[in-house]
């Protein structure tokens, strides 16, 4: 009998042990009792069986239960055992993201968003658009690094100096390889050109953390001589302390050598400078000096040192303070780029000298600045040899006309008979003096007018002129001159009308010029063809012949003094020599400009250019040396 069937038989019933048991159901049995209670009595024994058969199956599944409940308790802890352990692992993980993202963050100003510390899904979304960022920044700084190499000389060393890193350029321009660099230290390139104190200064600077700058003098392998510009970073650890240098070149081999060659340059300016014989002066918008070379002490005896910072007008002469103050204005305003002129200056001896003044105006683009500049060429000498030549000119000129005057009269008188009949041959004497004391005359005054236009002593009467009536009037009073040599003028091509603005006189006297010249070297009976053309602003005279033309050789002087092409033709011809030089002088002093085109037995076509009138010139008069009045 199980024992928990036997506590509660004894419990409830009284029955003790299985004995007892068994009698009691003996005694029933035997027992007179209702069919009922007979069918209860025959079936107790069989129910206290299954009861106790019950209560064996409850312990034995008791036992089965505790032994796997016993087993389930140690698979339970092992598996919060592991919990435990996996949530250490996810707390060192957590550290380990935390760190790297604050690592990642210290480099990183664009990003601005609260950082999830405890929540590690939240780290985990965040870590990859970190690392993203931290591949693009690595990406770019690698780009920046290729183009750096692309561009500079760059090298990397430790604390020590040794070299760790060098790239493409640095082989290049050093002739060593990577493999001989690497491992050693920059004297592999040492040029000792600079003192020990020059790198003791700059290991110094970067030893301290700060950035060191300079030129430096380097040798390649093949001993060839190469400058660099060199910067030199140090890369600071978290106590500030360097752990690496990198250096960065750019050769300037090619600068220094262009900045030698400009210093030689430069010195051999200044030393130009400082010999010439004409003053090289530079002043301010105001007119101070602001430098004179040392030609200025030496021709007017002033100290430079003293004239630095003075106005030049206190030096001008009186007389000459109006006529330098104007050509300061106007260069000053810009009203023209470049002015010439003769002018006096005081010299230290309170006399003066004369200068050839030459003013031209410069502006900075950057600073805005105007400086004025120029020079000062002493024409002392030449002036006062010019004025003994005028004097001698007039004087010898004005006593030559005279006598000529009345020789000339004289011959003329007795050339048509007003002294009586004469012999033929002593005619033709007579005729041969006469045409040469008119050739002398001519001379003479044309020596005269070039005396007047080289002294600017000639005045010329400003007035608007019909330039075609001017040449059909010019032609008229040649046409005789031109009939001894069997030639004559045409005038076909021309406007009704061109207005010019000049001295009629003097124009008229350019334009006999050249129709005598034209005349002169015309073949017979071929026309002298005269014409006018017109452009927007001026008006072009032309006068072509079909003579020879002129040789290559005497071209570049036709305009000159005294100027013939061969001595021959002046005893051909006749001339002086001087009528186109005095023909170019009138025509520039008229604000115009003169020239000529020739070809070899084709003839030769001289012209002069002068401005259209305006209404703006009405009222002009005369201004001597034939400059309008403003």
């Amino acid at each position: 009998m199980h024992p928990t069937l036997a506590r509660q038989l004894r419990k409830l019933c009284g029955v003790t042990t299985e004995a007892e048991l068994a009698q009691c159901l003996a005694e029933l049995d035997n027992t007179e009792l209702t069919p009922a209670m007979q069918t209860f009595a025959a079936g107790l024994g069989d129910l206290l069986q299954r009861v106790s058969a019950t209560y064996e199956q409850n312990d034995r599944d008791l036992e089965l239960r505790s032994r796997s409940l016993a087993e389930s308790s140690t698979e339970l802890n092992a598996i919060n055992e592991k919990m435990r352990e996996d949530i250490v692992s996810r707390n060192r993980v957590l550290d380990s993201v935390r760190i790297a993202i604050d690592k990642l963050l210290d480099h990183n100003d664009a990003f601005h968003r609260p950082i999830p510390t405890n929540d590690l899904e939240g780290l985990s979304t965040l870590l990859p658009i970190l690392i993203e960022q931290q591949e693009q920044q690595r990406i770019e700084l690698f780009n920046q690094r290729f183009a750096l190499d692309q561009h500079a000389i760059v090298s990397i060393t430790n604390t020590l100096g040794a070299i760790i890193y060098v790239n493409d350029k640095f082989c290049d321009i050093s002739g060593f390889s990577r493999e001989e660099l690497i491992g050693k230290d920059h004297s592999i390139v040492n040029s000792h050109y600079h003192s020990k104190d020059f790198f003791d200064h700059f290991w110094s600077t970067i030893r301290s953390g700060n950035v060191w700058n300079g030129e430096i003098c380097n040798r390649s392998r093949d001993g060839k001589i190469y400058w660099v510009d060199t910067t030199i970073v140090p890369f600071l650890n978290d106590d500030g302390k360097p752990y690496q240098y990198i250096s960065i070149r750019t050769d300037i081999t090619a600068l220094k050598r262009m900045a030698e060659k400009i210093l030689a340059s430069e010195r051999q300016y200044r030393t130009l400078i400082e010999n010439m014989t004409d003053v090289i002066f530079q002043m301010d918008a105001q007119g101070r000096w602001l430098f004179l070379n040392p030609a200025w002490h030496r021709i007017t005896g002033f100290s430079i040192h003293e004239s630095i910072g003075e106005y030049f007008l206190d030096y001008i002469h009186h007389d000459d303070i109006d006529k330098a103050s104007a050509i300061f204005q106007q260069i000053n305003n810009g009203d023209s780029q470049v002015v010439r002129c003769e002018i006096r200056f005081y010299d230290s001896r309170e006399q003066y000298c004369w200068f050839e003044f030459t003013l031209q105006r410069e502006l900075d683009e950057q600073t805005q600045q105007i400086t004025l500049s120029g020079t000062l060429s002493d024409i002392t000498e030449r002036r006062h040899i010019a004025q003994l030549q005028s004097e001698f000119i007039s004087v010898v000129s004005h006593e030559l006309r005279t006598p000529l005057t009345s020789i000339r009269g004289s011959l003329g008188l007795l050339d048509n008979g007003m002294a009586g009949a004469v012999t033929p041959e002593a005619l033709r004497l007579i005729q041969i003096a006469h045409k040469n004391s008119q050739r002398l005359m001519n001379l003479v005054n044309d020596i005269l007018d070039m005396e007047k236009l080289m002294s600017g002593h000639m005045g010329l009467k400003f007035e608007k002129i019909n330039l075609v009536q001017l040449i059909e009037s010019a032609m008229e009073a040649n046409n005789a001159y031109a009939k001894t040599f069997n030639t004559y003028f045409v005038f076909n091509q021309h406007p009704s009308e061109a207005h010019v603005f000049a001295d009629a006189n003097r124009l008229m006297q350019v334009m006999a010029n050249l129709l005598s010249n034209a005349a002169k070297f015309s073949p017979a009976h071929a026309p002298i063809e005269l014409s006018i053309t017109e452009t927007t602003t001026d008006f072009m005279v032309n006068v072509r012949d079909h003579g020879s033309g002129i040789p290559e050789e005497f071209q570049a002087r036709i305009f000159s003094a005294f100027a013939q092409a061969d001595s021959s033709d002046t005893r051909k011809q006749g001339g002086t020599g001087l009528g186109l030089k005095i023909s170019k002088t009138l025509i520039e002093k008229m604000h115009g400009d003169i020239g000529f085109e020739t070809q070899h037995n084709m003839g030769t076509r001289f012209w002069f250019r002068l401005n259209k009138y305006t209404h703006a010139q009405t009222g002009l008069s005369k201004v001597a040396d034939g400059k309008t009045p403003t």
